[in-house]
């Protein structure tokens, strides 16, 4: 009899218990962020000597971790469209940031976007994005004071560039137009001397051109491309590494835009 009345005891502390550590991790700690967003507007003000607004944050705790930690986005207040992550753990001390990483990625993409338009005639928010790698020692050798120019001119032989366009064909025919552009495109990257590049290019059928819509024009280039997979016709994909002698070789098999047409599926 006495075991059994210890079991209905312990069986229900243990719930309890259970409960109140769910309603302290998944209640408690999300009811405090503003301190975690505090301690992250600080954290980047005297890092990077400059004003911040913060914005979304979020509290996670995996299960079967230890402690938990706040993901929370920032702006700095020289230009508000750029979004910096920092990651606070629930004892409020910063763990990482990649605001300088956002800002040279952002530079690039501005950059990038003028090469675009020289190729295309247009450009639209869904019309490319670029993603880089930078020197692991990028952090400590260069500040928020330098661009990506900078860092490009000292070391852009570790520099990676994955750019990712979306184009729309103007007819069934445009098909050699538009690799006559994709290498004018693989030269200038080949041009950069980067450590390492690639191009991934989606096109699309002629008929989505004639329903684009304006709300279409103001999608990221994800948005579009998971929206529109269905009117996608072919895929160029070309990858390049300086770090490996079959590709430095492919590269240079590329003497013209009918070399591409390997590349396409």
């Amino acid at each position: 009899m006495r075991k059994i009345l210890t079991f209905l005891l312990i069986v229900p502390i243990f719930f309890i218990l259970i409960i109140g550590l769910i309603i302290f991790d998944y209640i408690y700690f999300p009811l405090i962020s503003y301190k975690a967003e505090d301690v992250a507007e600080k954290f980047l003000e005297e890092k990077y000597n400059e004003d911040f607004n913060i914005g979304e944050s979020s509290f996670s705790k995996p299960l079967g971790d230890y402690f938990g930690t706040y993901q929370i986005h920032a702006h700095p207040v020289s230009n508000p469209t750029l979004t910096a992550r920092i990651s606070v753990t629930e004892d409020m001390d910063p763990l990482w940031d990649d605001y300088l990483d956002t800002k040279w990625r952002a530079e690039l993409n501005e950059q990038f976007g003028l090469v675009y338009k020289e190729l295309y005639g247009s450009v639209e928010n869904y019309s490319y994005m670029v993603n880089v790698s930078f020197p692991d020692d990028a952090d400590t050798k260069y500040t928020a004071a330098n661009t990506y120019e900078d860092i490009f001119k000292n070391d852009h032989n570790s520099i990676g560039n994955i750019v990712f366009l979306n184009i729309i064909l103007n007819s069934a025919n445009d098909m050699d137009d538009q690799l006559d552009k994709a290498f004018q495109l693989v030269q200038y990257l080949k041009e950069q001397d980067l450590e390492y590049f690639s191009v991934d290019i989606n096109f699309y059928n002629e008929k989505l051109g004639q329903t684009i819509s304006e709300q279409d024009n103001e999608l990221s280039y994800h948005e579009f491309t998971n929206k529109h997979l269905i009117a996608r016709e072919y895929i160029l994909d070309f990858s390049y590494d300086s770090r490996y002698v079959e590709s430095k070789s492919e590269l240079e098999q590329i003497k013209a835009a009918t070399d591409l047409k390997e590349y396409l599926r």
